[in-house]
C-alpha cells in the first residue's frame, strides 16, 4: 500500500474513532453498504475520489483533513514555525505569502466588522428619534 493511501486510510480510521461514530455510521452516511466501508478501511480497496468526498462529509470534516499527517497537525504554532524554517526558500517565500494574506484577510475582516457595528450604532439611533 502506497504511503498516501496508508495515511488516507489511518485518518478514517482515527477520525471515525474520535468522533464515537461506528463504521455502519459513516457507512449509513456516505451511501455504502457496511461491508464495502469496512472493506475500504481495513485497506482492501482504493477508494474513488467521490467515496473521499462522501467520506468526509459523512464524518464531518473537510477532505483535506483526509490527508494531513497527524505528526503535523498535532504540534504547537512553535514546532510548525521551526519546520516552516526548513523548508526550501521557494516553499518558505510561499508559506509567508500565504501568511500575509491571511493575515491581510484577517486584518479587513475586522475593519469591515468594525465599520458594520458603527453603521448599525447610526441606525438604531435614527430609529430612536423617529
Amino acid at each position: 500500500m502506497e504511503p498516501t493511501q496508508a495515511l488516507l486510510l489511518a485518518n478514517i480510521k482515527r477520525i471515525r474513532k474520535e468522533k464515537g461514530l461506528t463504521q455502519k455510521d459513516v457507512a449509513e452516511g456516505c451511501g455504502m453498504l457496511v461491508p464495502t466501508y469496512s472493506r475500504l478501511e481495513r485497506g482492501g480497496s482504493n477508494p474513488s475520489l467521490a467515496s473521499i468526498v462522501r467520506i468526509a462529509d459523512a464524518l464531518g470534516i473537510g477532505v483535506i483533513e483526509l490527508f494531513q499527517s497527524s505528526e503535523i497537525k498535532d504540534k504547537s504554532v512553535a514546532q510548525k514555525l521551526s519546520m516552516i524554517n526548513e523548508l526550501s526558500e521557494y516553499n518558505r517565500n510561499v508559506v509567508t505569502i500565504l501568511l500575509d494574506s491571511m493575515i491581510e484577510k484577517d486584518r479587513v475582516e475586522k475593519l469591515q466588522d468594525v465599520k458594520m457595528k458603527s453603521r448599525l450604532s447610526e441606525l438604531n439611533a435614527i430609529r430612536k428619534k423617529a
